[in-house]
């Protein structure tokens, strides 16, 4: 494996690549207030194909912007790392905000993009979830991420995947307490400008959903309006589950996700 970064004009951007140069490339997007490390609970999903990980900007060990960012920036960054990289086409897939990002970049650049994976994510913020991001992101910048920790786990986390203290929900427990408070207001800020709704039936590429029928940030009608945008789309559910279902049902998740990759071969 090949761990690295490239510097940009404004901003770090670190990332792991390993695999065969010869396979396709899948590129990965994790979620908001992790890092790439939460992907090392699926590798065997990606078996056989080449896999890029990177820490979203202010994320892990990618700097954050100086400047104000959006979804839009962060795209047009990540193709100037597969510009870097020398990759010229790549099966992106991403969860939540990485989710948003990816359907940001596949419409922004839908020549790098031979297929799509949108894990329990969303086309759109409503004006409610605004207000509450706005709330957050002053509670974290006054008293640090520990202040909205245990709201954004249960909203993450099933009770029982919290009480039993299960690998994915520990993970993500740790890293979002070291979670930088710029960081969640810039990212949270860049996150309530997604829009992508009606621009979803310009997506043509084979399109992977995962989606729960609980998700508190992705409800049900929003899974099935993405699937019913995105023509030849398949739709999937996993259950039961809060908003990041794949760290709940980690073996389900990567037979799903091995399964789609396989018709991209």
């Amino acid at each position: 494996m090949a761990s690295g970064s490239i510097s940009l004009n404004h901003v770090e951007i670190a990332y792991d690549l390993s695999g065969s140069p010869s396979e396709k490339v899948v590129l990965l997007l994790h979620c908001f207030g992790s890092n790439r490390q939460y992907w090392d609970f699926h590798k065997e999903a990606f078996a056989g194909f080449q896999t890029l990980i990177i820490d979203v900007p202010g994320h892990g060990q990618s700097s954050l912007y100086d400047v104000d960012c959006s979804l839009e920036l962060i795209a047009s960054d990540i193709s100037s790392l597969l510009d870097f990289l020398g990759i010229n086409k790549v099966i992106l897939g991403g969860v939540s905000m990485g989710g948003m990002i990816s359907q940001t970049f596949t419409l922004k650049h839908p020549e790098l993009v031979s297929a799509l994976m949108l894990i329990n994510t969303t086309c759109f913020i409503s004006e409610d979830m605004h207000q509450l991001w706005r709330e957050r992101s002053q509670q974290v910048l006054e008293n640090g991420t520990g202040a909205v920790h245990d709201v954004l786990m249960r909203r993450w986390f099933t009770i029982d995947a919290i009480e039993n203290e299960i690998p994915g929900y520990k993970y993500l427990s740790k890293t979002f307490k070291n979670f930088n408070p710029a960081t969640f207001k810039k990212i949270s800020q860049a996150m309530c400008n997604l829009d992508t709704n009606e621009k979803l039936k310009d997506i043509s590429v084979p399109t992977l959903i995962v989606a729960t029928p609980d998700d508190p940030g992705a409800p049900t009608y929003i899974s099935r309006r993405m699937a019913e945008y995105i023509s030849g789309s398949e739709l999937h559910w996993l259950e039961p589950a809060q908003h990041l279902s794949s760290l709940e049902h980690i073996e389900p998740f990567n037979l799903i996700v091995k399964n789609f990759l396989l018709k991209q071969r």
